[in-house]
């Protein structure tokens, strides 16, 4: 079964009620809200939710951007004050320590909340564009709204990346579909009940709650733009459903990324950063630090800090839960692969209970060829290799198919930059996490290669829930005329084309003057020929 709903005034500010899931048998991981009216429907109703998101979406699609913004402004103001209540739901359905829920989601969704409803309109306005060669014409560039969008959300960060998406695509004109992991049912109807006091057209935002096979009827119901967040697996079998149609597609995928230690940095900071970029929310982050590339020369120095940093952890406090059960099958091959490999287990590798595994980091020979660093492990395993020179640094980070972000610690901000300059990833941050960047609201975020495409977050990231509209015309205050390549086709028609095409390449002025006049001699021919032209 699907659940369908669009936000309604008149609901409660309680969050959803739980009751047994289809997939878990815990009561957290409910799937329906007996406080909310949620329609439920089949599968087979989900072409006509489709349709009517996007017959809501044309309404709302002729508000000036202005508007659209003011009426979402109480989403921002909703979730403010219902922060208490995200944080202790993002902990209880998802399994962060409350810190990492309130920083990596809440106050995330805060931002990036305030920078999307203050720059929309910038960003949303359009432009004017002038005819290089046809001076009386000129043309209006207008970011357009797509029409339905589907937003399929991952569990991993469940809150901050479904509202952001949902919040970027109606900013931008469009009626949303959102289709929340199945581990995470009750936060996806958070964000969707977050948007109750906002005057919005009925059907413009629909919840489906529901499993791939329903993912997958969703995009057979062809919505006219899919955002999908999730693994590289599932984002091919989008990407090829998609295709069917066709719809076009943005794909957040999977990572395994680097953080490079070169031997100025400052070893207290890098190793705080390591260890917290690869265990925060139990590691199951497409950007955490999986793989730790350190200088030889302080290769043991780091590690000693680094294993003496998670001894002093809580496991009861610091560590986060596994989320997805389907995950601990990923951790257990790991792990006998490295043992098979011989590699060394510095601290973990053990369980610490059903849903948590004690921070584990691996070294050894050959650690590059073992899964643990060619795969993503999505858990708290760091997989580290010393590199001898920067060269030597940058061509192991970037023998990967993802790249999605890395990290560079270093002294020197000129020696930073060289090397993230290098590194095949969508973005890097000196002296800082990847991971970190995600909460700034005013970067494009996504990476290249199997890490997927498309952006979410600044002008890019708005941008993508939008299509150009073009509109050319006369400038005020000029006439028009036939065009001289328009029939009847003669000679010097062909001699009139030849010398403007050359004018249009010459970056020589007096070339160019030369190119003109030869032109405007074959156009005065060309008249005399046919006057009536």
């Amino acid at each position: 079964m699907t659940a369908s709903t669009t936000p309604r005034k008149s609901r409660s500010r309680k969050s959803p009620s739980r009751s047994r899931s289809p997939s878990r048998s815990r009561a957290k991981k409910a799937t329906a809200a007996t406080a909310h009216d949620w329609l439920l429907a089949d599968q087979p109703d989900l072409p006509l939710r489709m349709t009517l998101a996007r017959e809501a979406g044309r309404t709302w699609a002729t508000l000036p951007v202005a508007e659209r913004v003011r009426r979402l402004e109480p989403m921002l103001t909703g979730l403010i004050a219902r922060m208490d209540e995200a944080t202790a739901l993002v902990t209880d359905e998802n399994g962060k320590p409350p810190v990492e829920a309130l920083s990596q989601d809440v106050a995330a969704s805060i931002g990036i909340a305030r920078h999307l409803l203050d720059s929309a309109q910038q960003i949303l306005a359009p432009r004017c564009e002038r005819n290089t060669w046809f001076i009386h014409r000129h043309a209006t560039v207008t970011p357009r709204p797509m029409g339905a969008v589907l937003v399929i959300s991952p569990w991993n960060i469940p809150l901050v990346i479904p509202l952001g998406q949902t919040l970027s695509a109606l900013i931008a004109g469009n009626a949303v579909v959102l289709k929340p992991s199945e581990e995470t049912p009750r936060i996806g109807a958070l964000v969707v009940d977050l948007f109750k006091d906002c005057d919005l057209p009925d059907n413009l935002l629909t919840l489906v709650q529901g499993d791939g096979v329903v993912g997958a009827a969703l995009i057979a119901a062809r919505p006219d733009k899919i955002f999908f967040t999730g693994s590289v697996a599932t984002g091919r079998r989008v990407m090829a459903a998609a295709a069917a149609h066709p719809v076009p597609v943005s794909l957040e995928l999977g990572g395994i990324d680097a953080m490079i230690v070169c031997e100025d940095a400052d070893l207290e900071l890098a190793s705080s950063a390591a260890v917290w970029g690869g265990i925060f929310n139990h590691g199951q982050v497409c950007a955490s630090v999986e793989r730790l590339l350190v200088h030889e020369s302080i290769y043991e120095p780091l590690m000693a800090r680094m294993l003496d940093k998670i001894k002093r952890l809580d496991p009861d406090v610091d560590l986060g839960l596994v989320t997805a059960d389907k995950q601990k099958q990923v951790y257990d091959s790991h792990l006998a692969d490295a043992r098979e490999r011989g590699l060394t287990l510095r601290c973990g590798g053990r369980w610490l209970g059903e849903r948590k595994l004690a921070p584990t980091i691996i070294d050894g020979a050959d650690i590059e060829q073992s899964e643990v660093w060619q795969q993503e492990s999505f858990g708290p395993l760091i997989a580290v290799a010393p590199f001898r020179n920067d060269e030597a640094a940058i061509v192991a980070h970037n023998n990967t198919r993802f790249g999605l972000t890395a990290s560079v610690f270093s002294r020197s901000p000129r020696r930073a930059e060289a090397i993230a300059d290098r590194l095949e990833v969508g973005l890097v941050a000196v002296n800082e996490l990847g991971a970190a960047l995600y909460a700034q609201g005013e970067l494009p975020w996504g990476g290249v290669g199997e890490s997927g495409f498309g952006r979410c977050h600044g002008v890019e990231g708005l941008l993508e829930f939008t299509q150009p509209h073009v509109v050319d015309r006369t400038r005020r205050g000029f006439f028009e005329f036939k065009r001289p390549w328009w029939y009847p086709y003669d000679r010097h028609q062909l001699e009139l084309l030849k010398q403007f095409s050359r004018l249009m390449g010459e970056r020589k002025p007096r070339r160019a003057v030369a190119h003109l006049g030869r032109a405007g001699l074959a156009l005065l021919r060309q008249m005399a020929d046919h006057p009536r032209l």
